[in-house]
Parts: structure tokens; C-alpha cells; sequence
């Protein structure tokens, strides 16, 4: 026969206390880390930041490799507005060593006719746990607007 497993008090507690420290270290990737480097245009830090196997999925369904992303940030710098900021609005663990981080993102933009609108988006995150962090597996951003 087999047997029912039970969590008693005390693993519940410590399983909760390291699923709150997953969660702020997920927010600490995604919202301060993962800005930075593009803020920064760091090309070797985001290198390591990310999994080799990343991908960002667009809203139209075109796909970026990381080596894509890597070598647009080398030629093509980003400035990232000031006013960018991006807020977490849930983290799901499907398994204890991979997380989807979803949430908005939102800044002012200048538009092609000088014109300021307001940029916002819509995104997912996969993030993988290596051996010593949580690195990105891929993004999907949808609902891109500006207005």
C-alpha cells in the first residue's frame, strides 16, 4: 500500500519562507536587474544574465534568440526612458526550480512626429533556477500600445 504524506508545521513554514525568498529574488531579476542591463546597454552582463536557450516571443509572434538580442544591443543601443518602470503583478512556480513572472510595463515615449505618448505592455517571463540564480528562459510581451 502506499503511504499519504503530511507537511507538518514546520515545513510548511520553511517551504513558505523559501518561497517568499524565490519571490523576491525573482522581483529583484526582473524589476531591477533585467533594467539595468538595458538600461546600462551591458551587453557582457546580460550575456550572463540569461539563459543560453533565451527567447523573446513578440506580440506578433516573431521570435528573438538571445545572440539576436545580444548583437541588436551592440549595434544598436536602447535608451531606456526615465520614467520606465516595471511592476510585477504575480509569480507562478509550475515546478520549485521554474517560474513565470507576469506584470506591465510602462514609460513615456517620444513618438516618430515628436509627439510624447504613454508606452505600455503586457508580459510573461519564464524564468529557470540554475545552480546559484534564477536566469531567464524567455519573455513574451503582447498588448504594446502608446497613447
Amino acid at each position: 500500500m502506499g503511504s499519504v504524506g503530511f507537511v507538518g508545521p514546520a515545513q510548511a513554514v520553511d517551504h513558505q519562507t523559501e518561497t517568499e525568498a524565490n519571490k523576491a529574488a525573482l522581483k529583484q531579476a526582473k524589476v531591477h536587474t533585467w533594467r539595468r542591463l538595458y538600461r546600462d546597454n551591458d551587453v557582457r552582463g546580460l550575456d550572463a544574465f540569461l539563459s543560453d536557450d533565451f527567447v523573446i516571443i513578440g506580440a506578433n509572434g516573431t521570435i528573438q534568440t538571445k545572440a539576436q538580442i545580444l548583437a541588436e544591443m551592440k549595434t544598436d543601443p536602447w535608451t531606456m526612458p526615465d520614467d520606465f518602470l516595471y511592476t510585477v503583478t504575480g509569480i507562478v512556480f509550475p515546478t520549485p526550480s521554474s517560474a513565470i513572472v507576469y506584470g506591465h510595463g510602462d514609460s513615456t515615449r517620444q513618438q516618430a512626429d515628436g509627439s510624447t505618448c504613454q508606452h505600455n505592455y503586457t508580459s510573461s517571463n519564464v524564468f529557470r533556477l540554475d545552480t546559484d540564480a534564477w536566469r531567464p528562459v524567455s519573455s513574451h510581451v503582447s498588448d504594446a500600445s502608446c497613447e
